[in-house]
């Protein structure tokens, strides 16, 4: 599980294909036809498509372009499974040891219920990553369906 977020934070360091830059020069064709790069942009940017080493020298290249045609579209999928698999490993951990403690204390003659502090401050904090867990795929969430809406609704004219 953590290794996803680890793999995923990497991303920029791997070695990339030859396969890669070619799309990589695909989609800088694309933006120039577009119209969004000049033909000197154009020329600098494929010979450094064709020179990058990695997924970061090559992700560079399109800082200031629209996601359209590049590669590396999987990205938000990855990002809602590493919150995803984080959340329930924290949780899993939470209830593993929290129980530890319960079994410690009660085995210990149950006196005043110490394990309540840990509980209560480590679930504090457990409920704050459930929180933000969910506004990060709501975000997520939005952009995708604000994605799809563009599809199906292309704009309108403006009533005159």
């Amino acid at each position: 599980m953590a290794y996803d977020l680890v793999r995923l934070m990497a991303r920029s360091q791997v070695r990339a294909s030859d396969d890669e830059r070619e799309r990589a020069v695909d989609a800088l064709r694309h933006s120039f036809a577009d119209g969004r790069i000049t033909a000197s942009e154009f020329e600098e940017r494929v010979e450094l498509a064709y020179h990058a080493r990695t997924h970061g020298e090559l992700d560079s290249l399109f800082a200031d372009l629209p996601r359209r045609g590049r590669p590396g579209r999987g990205r938000g999928r990855a990002l809602r499974h590493a919150n995803r698999a984080a959340l329930h490993s924290h949780a899993a951990t939470y209830a593993a040891v929290n129980g530890g403690l319960v079994a410690v204390w009660a085995t210990t003659g149950a006196g005043a219920f110490w394990p309540a502090w840990p509980m209560g401050w480590w679930g504090a904090f457990l409920g704050w990553h459930w929180l933000t867990s969910r506004a990060i795929g709501r975000a997520l969430g939005d952009r995708r369906r604000r994605r799809r809406e563009r599809r199906v609704h292309p704009s309108r004219p403006l009533p005159r």
